[in-house]
């Protein structure tokens, strides 16, 4: 049995209690491939790993991950083929990292890759970068942090599944009722592995407007998320906690390549 993530996932390893979760920036890309693409897609996003993770020492990028979405979840109606998360320490770095020419990045594919690949491969996957070979569709969202929980059974690996969510606020008690009464809750009953919830803060014209939030996190396969003994007012205060939240679509994604960790 799988389990069950979304997303998430910039930080496993890391000590939540060091890093400023306010302060993170996660940029979110769904992709759309041209059709019959999916198998040299992903050997395309291996050859873009090893740049990103010459980054990810060099502190650029606090991690990289790459999602493929599972095409029968969100009743089979999912809207991307992939999601790549890109995870920033603050928005500064994020800036800094989006502001490169394209001489820049083109010069830092081939250093990452010097005495590692053959430059004829190198060669091609520049210009398959140039020529947008792959990617038939793009949207994008730039995410902030709002709070992030992990277990130890969180640590990212291939093959793992997680559930991305677009969540739209409906009221200005939407964030307390998350991070004050749904958080501790999966804590207390051991319901998630990992979760996140993030603000969107800014995404591309072609991105959907209604939601306003992005819930990423890692179902615990070993826990009942149905709690039977919960008095009046527990079933109150999550009565006015679902009513301040509309959930616009959860796509199951399975972690194909990341680069992370030290």
């Amino acid at each position: 049995m799988k389990k069950l993530l979304f997303g998430i996932l910039t930080i496993s390893v890391l000590n939540i209690n060091a890093q400023d979760w306010s302060s993170v920036y996660r940029q979110v890309d769904e992709v759309t491939l041209n059709e019959g693409l999916e198998e040299d897609y992903e050997k395309f996003e291996s050859f873009w790993k090893i740049l990103k993770q010459k980054h990810l020492k060099e502190g650029k990028i606090l991690g990289w991950f790459v999602w493929k979405a599972d095409q029968s979840s969100n009743n089979n109606n999912a809207w991307t083929d992939y999601i790549i998360l890109n995870i920033y320490e603050n928005e500064q770095k994020m800036k800094e990292m989006n502001s490169k020419t394209q001489e820049w990045w083109t010069n830092e594919l081939k250093s990452a890759h010097k005495g590692k690949t053959k430059r004829s491969v190198v060669k091609k996957y520049i210009k398959e970068t140039l020529d947008n070979k792959y990617k038939k569709k793009i949207v994008s969202y730039t995410n902030k942090g709002i709070e992030a929980y992990l277990t130890e059974q969180a640590a990212p690996q291939a093959g793992i599944v997680a559930n991305y969510i677009g969540v739209e606020q409906l009221n200005e008690d939407y964030v307390d009722f998350e991070t004050k009464l749904f958080l501790p809750y999966h804590k207390s009953g051991n319901t998630r592995l990992y979760w996140e919830l993030n603000e969107i803060v800014d995404r591309t014209d072609n991105a959907y407007k209604p939601v306003t939030h992005i819930i990423f996190e890692i179902r615990n396969p070993e826990s009942n998320n149905i709690e039977s003994n919960l008095s009046f007012a527990d079933e109150m205060a999550i009565k006015y906690g679902m009513a301040s939240r509309k959930f616009h679509g959860n796509l199951e994604a399975e972690l194909v390549d990341f680069a992370f960790g030290n």
